[in-house]
């Protein structure tokens, strides 16, 4: 990446110089990078290499090396050419000369600041020069006199800038060749940790406040970061910034690599073992200027919300650049239709193993130049690829050749969770491939309780997979978004008309928030396929801090903390018409953990009104307290008036606030009930709702 024209870059402000510069307000987040035989000033944000220039005149006609940030007194220092000395640099980010004594007839191009002490130290290689120590604290009885620690052939580097680690008092470098050296400044003395794999003129070294080095290559601009504490230190390609033949860089040890307040990166969300997050290396996209993306909008934050707490699911996506027009068959072509906006280039995997990575053979589109607007892709499904529920990861940038993971400065990632199907199969979605329909459970069944339709509930999905008009796979998707019950319950999703021996159980796959459970998931013991999601709910769900509940009180909305995903082959045989529509039938039980509300347990289940009990049902249970189930008429859980203990509602609901009755919520719910459907069939809407009455998440 090369830099651009400054005038066509940015443009300037003439300051003049001031010898009475202020201090920069802060630790600064940004690095700083020196270029040009004339200082120009550039602001580098590490974790994307986007860079912008800060100044093009800085009271200097000559280069400035041996750049340091301090953390002390928020000033800049450098080595000027020009003055033959040190100089300090302010907010203005003019150079102001410094009166140093005992400076050496030679220019340096290595320097930091060290963290514990207010010293500058420089270092040219060479017998007759060495590594120098600079007094910054006025207080100090050798201010501004410099001393040798020790020569430079003792000390023999070849290194091009190092920086001071934030808490143990070295510091590092890595030279020409890749070798990593932690540099005692102390003793003079350098011990090397090991070679990093990468050579060349690392010309800006910098750390965060996690301790992690970044290096910067004069080449190419390409910034790595490297683990010093790894007993094999290796440096990962972070990010691509500005190249240059003459680069030296400064920045804050002290300060994090992204500032909180920080919202201009796009991050993915897939779950992190595709290398999401920030500490991840995750894959990321710098948005301050940027005119690349995918779909009709991107959007920002300061770190990754990884799946499932990513912003699509909490309603603001961004995530609308990329369809997937037919369905991902094993060994087919499949078409993608990709939205640009702006010339770039699109890079994109999809995990075909399932193993949590995407890997360099699992790359689907590499360097793919695209013009704006709508471009409809093929690719090729591989015969090696795994059935059931992957992520997808692309990449849209004016830089051509990205990874699956790392920084650039422009354009958007987006992930994507996808279904690989056999070669022939159809897939039906309930309510929809990205929706939800909800599932609210009343708990004090056979009594009405206090009625508020939120002790548990979960947003939900299917999708059913068939082939020649026999069923291969059944897929339940979803995420437990409120527990108000102070009973504990199990969750549990029977499918009717299918029987247990009509599973194919070793190839279940089953995952609670994204983690394989090694346990299966369909009930032993029963002849109908009951899938038990969770035996007790409150083994995965807090309430949060001063709330009692989770996520039904004002002011306790904390994140979901509960998905599940459970993926149910079928052995050959089971035709369609054997299973009932969705949502099949999910219900909740009394938890055998519960030892304390004298509920007899698994035995105790609360289904959807007219859905009878499972075979592990205690039928003496029916007709009791308020319900008036009669199985002669296929009648089952719902009160004399026929109000039921739980609902399904096909989109997202909002449902009531704890202890509210459902009909304070919902006014028109009674009359939908009464009238057997035939009236209110909209009560469930937001527009019928009386919203205080509401959680509002």
């Amino acid at each position: 990446m090369k830099l651009p024209s400054i005038f066509a870059a940015i443009t300037l402000t003439s300051i003049s110089h001031s010898v009475y510069a202020q201090p920069f307000s802060d630790c600064p987040s940004e690095a700083y990078l020196i270029q040009g035989r004339v200082a120009q000033l550039y602001g580098v944000q590490l974790a994307t290499g986007h860079y912008q220039l800060l100044s093009e005149e800085m009271g200097t006609t000559g280069q400035l090396n041996a750049f340091a940030f301090n953390f002390h007194d928020n000033y800049l220092y450098a080595y000027s050419q020009e003055f033959s000395t040190v100089v300090q640099i302010g907010d203005d980010y003019q150079v102001t000369p410094l009166n140093v004594s005992g400076i050496p007839a030679t220019s340096f191009y290595v320097g930091d600041i060290a963290v514990d002490e207010n010293v500058y130290y420089s270092y040219r290689p060479g017998a007759n020069y060495g590594l120098y120590r600079l007094p910054l604290d006025s207080d100090d009885p050798d201010y501004l006199q410099m001393s040798k620690v020790i020569d430079g052939a003792t000390l023999n580097l070849k290194i091009y800038d190092m920086a001071f680690h934030p808490f143990d008092g070295a510091a590092y470098s890595v030279d020409r060749n890749g070798e990593l050296y932690r540099i005692d400044v102390n003793s003079g003395s350098a011990t090397s940790l090991g070679n990093v794999g990468q050579t060349g003129t690392f010309g800006a070294v910098y750390f965060d406040v996690e301790g992690t080095l970044y290096l910067s290559r004069n080449a190419d601009g390409y910034v790595y970061r490297i683990a010093i504490d790894d007993p094999e230190p290796r440096a990962e390609l972070y990010a691509a910034g500005p190249s240059s033949s003459n680069n030296d860089g400064a920045r804050c040890a002290m300060a994090p690599i992204i500032g909180d307040l920080d919202q201009n990166i796009d991050f993915g969300d897939a779950p992190d073992s595709y290398g999401t997050l920030l500490s991840s290396n995750g894959a990321r996209h710098g948005l301050l200027g940027s005119s690349v993306y995918l779909g009709a909008a991107v959007d920002g934050e300061s770190d990754s919300y990884l799946y499932p707490l990513s912003d699509q699911e909490a309603g603001s996506a961004d995530e609308d650049g990329v369809s997937f027009i037919t369905n991902i068959e094993v060994g087919t072509k499949a078409i993608t239709q990709i939205t640009a906006a702006g010339d770039g280039y699109l890079n994109a995997w999809i995990d075909w193993d399932q193993n949590g990575e995407f890997e360099s053979d699992e790359q689907i589109f590499s360097q793919k130049a695209l013009s704006q607007g709508v471009h409809a892709l093929y690719y090729d499904v591989p015969f090696r690829a795994l059935t059931g529920e992957t992520w997808a990861r692309f990449r849209y940038s004016s830089e051509p050749a990205l990874e699956a993971n790392g920084g650039t400065d422009d354009g958007e990632v987006e992930d994507y969770r996808i279904e690989i199907s056999e070669s022939g199969d159809a897939t039906t979605y309930y309510p929809s491939e990205s929706g939800w329909s909800t599932l609210a459970y009343e708990d004090n069944w056979p009594m009405v309780g206090d009625y508020d339709m939120n002790d548990l509930v979960v947003y939900y999905r299917t999708a059913v997979s068939t082939k020649n008009n026999e069923i291969v796979r059944v897929q339940l998707i979803g995420e437990v978004v409120a527990m108000g019950a102070n009973y504990a319950n199990g969750f549990a999703i029977h499918l009717p008309g299918i029987e247990r021996a009509d599973v194919n159980e070793q190839d279940i796959e089953f995952l609670i928030n994204r983690r394989v459970q090694t346990n299966s998931p369909l009930e032993a013991g029963r002849p109908e396929a009951i899938l038990m999601v969770s035996d007790n709910v409150t083994d995965y769900i807090t309430p949060g801090e001063g709330c009692k509940f989770h996520r039904t009180e004002s002011g306790c909305g904390s994140s979901v903390q509960m998905s599940f995903s459970i993926s149910v082959p079928m052995v050959s045989g089971v035709t369609t018409s054997e299973l009932a529509a969705p949502p099949f039938d999910p219900f909740i039980f009394a938890s055998p953990d519960d030892q304390v509300s004298g509920r007899p347990g698994r035995s105790l289940e609360i289904h959807l009104k007219n859905y009878p009990p499972t075979s592990a049902f205690d039928q003496s249970l029916l007709n009791q307290g308020d319900d008036m189930s009669d199985s002669a008429t296929e009648q089952y859980f719902q009160t004399e008036t026929g109000m039921p203990w739980a609902l399904h509602i096909g989109n997202e609901w909002r449902y009531p606030l704890e202890y509210m009755d459902i009909i304070y919520a919902y006014p028109t719910f009674p009359d939908y009930v009464k009238s057997a459907g035939g009236e209110a069939g909209d009560w469930y809407l937001d527009i019928n709702a009386t919203l205080r009455n509401t959680f509002d998440k």
